[in-house]
């Protein structure tokens, strides 16, 4: 028989989460083997047994906040009309902000770098992309059927992943108010974008027209001396 396992899942989940907090608070540069133990009351050799050492813990953190993401975008029923899962969806991103507060801006970060702790291996970086694969599926359909019109999916994708990180910036700093006036922001939020995208682009907008020329500025007409 071989050995009984000596640390098990309630303190890899009770070091998870005392990581975390340490994270949240301070950044991944403050977390530490020796701090993560204490704040569990176990030892370092729980974490060196359960997670390697502290990149291993950086690594299930982020795998953590990547799998969250997946499993509620991918909750959302798919719909006949797709117009209507962008609040689901929005929502979808906050509940999973909100159930891994502490990991959210590291998570944030990784998206952009893959590769050594802090940010996560490739794998992790794929299971994220899989929540934004899902809005760009909704997107895609209402860019098929008609309902986008003129919309490129990917860019239209960018800016809503854009509006929903900024809603969940803010929120996490206290700046939507309570609970359900944040709510609230969110919903009307997505649905004035959608809204919009309802609507053929505007092909005006700066920068896609030639400039205007200036009118030319009137010269002082000296008065005489008298």
């Amino acid at each position: 028989m071989g050995r009984p396992r000596e640390h098990g899942t309630a303190t890899q989940a009770a070091l998870l989460a005392a990581a975390a907090e340490i994270v949240g608070a301070e950044g991944p540069a403050a977390l530490t083997v020796r701090r993560a133990a204490d704040r569990v009351g176990t030892t370092t050799r729980a974490v060196y047994s359960l997670f390697g050492d502290k990149d291993g813990m950086l690594r299930a953190l982020n795998h953590t906040a990547a799998e969250t993401m997946r499993r509620h975008h991918e909750a959302v029923p798919v719909s006949d009309d797709p117009v209507s899962e962008f609040p689901a969806l929005a929502l979808a991103y906050r509940d999973a902000v909100l159930e891994q507060p502490n990991v959210y801006e590291m998570w944030i970060a990784g998206l952009a770098a893959p590769g050594p702790p802090p940010y996560p291996p490739d794998s992790d970086a794929a299971l994220s992309y899989r929540s934004h694969e899902r809005v760009l599926d909704a997107i895609a359909r209402c860019v098929a059927s008609g309902r986008f019109p003129g919309r490129d999916v990917e860019r239209t994708g960018a800016q809503l992943f854009a509006l929903v990180h900024g809603l969940a910036t803010l929120e996490l700093r206290g700046l939507l108010g309570d609970p359900d006036t944040a709510r609230s922001s969110w919903v009307d939020a997505i649905t004035a974008a959608v809204t919009g995208y309802q609507r053929p682009p505007d092909t005006d907008r700066p920068g896609d027209a030639a400039p205007r020329p200036r009118p030319a500025r009137r010269r002082a007409v000296p008065t005489p001396a008298r």
